[in-house]
């Protein structure tokens, strides 16, 4: 049971952590997509 819960842990870690670093990267898509865009330009 303990190993279950363990598993169970780290999982809601990495789930967590995917959530925030798609969170941050949108933004930084959008204003890397408009740097290019001005560069080009």
């Amino acid at each position: 049971m303990s190993d279950d819960t363990e598993f169970k842990e780290v999982f809601n870690w990495w789930y967590f952590f995917a959530i925030v670093v798609t969170l941050l990267a949108f933004p930084l898509l959008h204003i890397v997509a408009w740097a290019v865009k001005m560069f080009l330009n």
